[in-house]
């Protein structure tokens, strides 16, 4: 068996500039998405509750965003989401003795 003394060099990301200004977006559902020309679409919604017409509730959804992006992309998007909801998976650690 033969030793590598070189350890496998580490995936440096890239890097990310942030803006003051870059857009929260809060979504309660992907009601739509499809895929054309190589562009991954989705299109995200959430709910708006106003008073309508003689005081009348109204509920709605409306959309909030409209993702864009290759595949490389959205398999991205994908992984950070399984790891995101990871995160939030019950561990069982939380539960008192």
């Amino acid at each position: 068996m033969v030793d590598n003394p070189d350890p496998p060099a580490e995936k440096v990301p890239v890097p990310i500039s942030d803006t003051s200004h870059a857009p929260f977006i809060y979504f309660e559902n992907a009601p739509a998405f499809g895929f054309m020309s190589g562009v991954v679409n989705i299109t995200l919604s959430a709910n708006r509750t106003y008073a309508g017409s003689e005081g009348a509730i109204v509920n709605e959804q409306i959309v909030v965003a409209y993702l864009r992006g290759s595949i490389p992309a959205a398999l991205n998007l994908r992984k950070a989401i399984d790891k995101a909801l990871l995160l939030a998976a019950p561990t069982g650690q939380d539960k008192a003795s």
